[in-house]
């Protein structure tokens, strides 16, 4: 094994552990003792065994790819409420709204009093294979790839739960640690420039690393214009007295705008039904 190769190797391990490996413990010991989340999260990797990619160079652009997404998510949600177009307000929830160019961004801010509650809600959040929840999940999509318990290639789905169209779409998914009192699940990236089946033998590597670069060297706003695409995903964090929920959805007026629009109503709507309930 060369040099170049074990240090790609290391990087990726590091990587992978930082979405993967820390994220369980915290959860495990959030109550003194591992819980219902680490049987949910081995099911995970056994259910989908035969969508694991076995290329870590593939594995690794993928994660990339969702460090981008993860920092325009964040300085998104820096400029929530800065000079919106229209806002709404209730008990403990805020909806901004505001049109760049050709990109409509819709901001959820919800402020749930129960810090105790904050594994919980990232459970809650993450529920791609939760087959048991009723009605559309905050994560609409088939898993294509499994890269890890993490990070994961979903094939996009109408709210219906059936295809959009007979073009595929596929976006990664992922569920990163970024503090000890910060969680980031980025979900829907950007769309990839792939619209055929994918199955073992489909190598995607070079497809995301061509995918359209994010500049994180740059504003917010001017980045979402320059990546001419959609991207969504939460920020929750842990506070003293409770915990926030940022849900940041910024939709590209494409041919699935009109459904993505339908799609984040629905998941404005799920966030509030999950902060009365939990």
């Amino acid at each position: 094994m060369n040099k170049r190769y074990i240090k790609i190797a290391l990087a990726l391990l590091s990587l992978v552990g930082y979405m993967q490996n820390v994220v369980f413990a915290s959860e495990t010991t959030a109550n003194g003792a591992k819980n219902s989340t680490s049987l949910r999260q081995k099911t995970v990797l056994e259910e989908y065994k035969d969508k694991e990619c076995k290329d870590m160079y593939e594995t690794f652009a993928a994660i990339d790819d969702a460090r981008g997404a993860l920092s325009l998510l964040l300085k998104l949600a820096e400029n929530m409420g800065d000079h919106p177009v229209d806002s709404t307000e209730n008990e403990n929830t805020t909806i901004y709204s505001k049109k760049i160019g050709n990109i409509d961004i819709g901001w959820l801010h919800v402020t749930i009093p129960s810090p105790s509650k904050y594994y919980d809600i990232i459970k809650e959040l993450w529920d791609f294979n939760n087959k048991q929840k009723q009605g559309p999940k905050f994560i609409n999509g088939n898993v294509a790839r499994l890269y890890s318990k993490y990070l994961i290639l979903f094939e996009k789905l109408n709210i219906d739960g059936k295809n959009i169209n007979s073009k595929k779409r596929y976006a990664l998914g992922a569920r990163i640690k970024k503090t000890e009192d910060t969680f980031v699940i980025v979900c829907p990236t950007r769309t990839l420039n792939y619209a055929d089946e994918i199955d073992q033998e489909t190598d995607l590597k070079e497809i995301i690393k061509n995918t359209k670069l994010i500049e994180t060297e740059i504003g917010a706003e001017e980045a979402l214009i320059k990546l001419g695409d959609s991207i969504a995903g939460f920020i929750v964090k842990k506070l003293d007295d409770n915990v926030d929920v940022t849900y940041i959805n910024a939709i590209y007026d494409g041919p699935n705008s009109t459904n993505d629009k339908k799609y984040r109503d629905i998941i404005y709507t799920n966030i509030r039904n999950l902060a009365q309930r939990i």
